[in-house]
């Protein structure tokens, strides 16, 4: 199975807050806010139109920390492929749409690269993906997620897990073994070898897609599920105590569920 990593939009969270709250104005995590916080964010009196009213960039940015970045419910989300593989393309959409069958949000290919949300390459090195609202900060002549892998003669188990994985953090998701509720008792010198041997990876790619935890203020998870498809396969080497995380291809039952309570359908009377 291949190794997956994710794309950060830039080192400032300030303009991700901005494109994540415009998106969804409840990713901002209002209960999580110190008082200090809460008084500057009722100075711009919080609502839908806060992008509009927003004067102390200072002071709010530094809420950009609480952010998250899950779309809006009941979307459709416009997929664009660069490349001419019709057929490739719709094997990619095909199994990204099995996230739909789970939640309210749904893929549509679109050939106009400008209203596209999502715009899939294959061309780059590796597999990766841009981390939900982040796309929509990603220049429109850039993909927003890769398959570098998804070649014909790949197992088609790891085909739909790479394809899988990569939609799972398109949808907002983070590694499964990142989560905060997780206590990894790193081997670290095994584990950068390991990935600089076999994907050429830099101590930054290793400290951002295996050993960072997320702050339990920027996120929603669920309960440690090492059969989770955002996981990474993990050998009992990489850690002192022996923790580690199998092969996994397909959407886990927690998946399901998980995605279901982030986008749950929005009833219109």
């Amino acid at each position: 199975m291949k190794i997956q990593f994710t794309k950060k939009l830039t080192q400032n969270n300030f303009p991700e807050m901005k494109i994540a709250l415009k998106e969804r104005p409840d990713n901002l995590n209002v209960n999580s806010l110190s008082n200090e916080k809460k008084i500057v964010l009722d100075k711009f009196q919080y609502n839908q139109y806060l992008l509009t009213q927003i004067g102390d960039f200072a002071n709010l940015s530094e809420m950009a920390a609480e952010t998250r970045k899950l779309w809006n419910p009941n979307q459709i989300l416009k997929v664009y492929f660069f490349g001419t593989d019709k057929v490739k393309d719709e094997r990619v959409l095909r199994y990204a749409s099995i996230w739909s069958e789970h939640c309210s949000i749904k893929f549509e290919r679109t050939d106009n690269r400008n209203e596209a949300q999502i715009r899939v390459g294959y061309d780059a090195p590796g597999s990766w993906s841009y981390i939900g609202t982040d796309a929509l900060g990603v220049d429109k002549l850039e993909a927003t997620i890769n398959f570098g892998w998804l070649s014909d003669s790949l197992p088609e188990p790891e085909y739909k897990q790479v394809v899988l994985h990569e939609f799972g953090h398109a949808l907002g998701l983070i590694h499964e073994h990142q989560s905060p509720d997780i206590k990894m008792d790193w081997n670290k010198d095994v584990v950068y070898n390991y990935y600089h041997f076999n994907y050429g990876w830099t101590k930054d790619d290793v400290d951002t897609n295996v050993f960072q935890e997320y702050d339990k203020t920027t996120i929603r998870y669920s309960e440690v599920d090492k059969d989770s498809i955002m996981g990474y396969y993990l050998p009992p080497e990489f850690t002192k105590n022996k923790q580690s995380f199998p092969f996994n291809y397909d959407l886990s039952a927690t998946d399901k569920k998980y995605i279901g309570e982030l986008y749950k359908p929005i009833l219109h009377s």
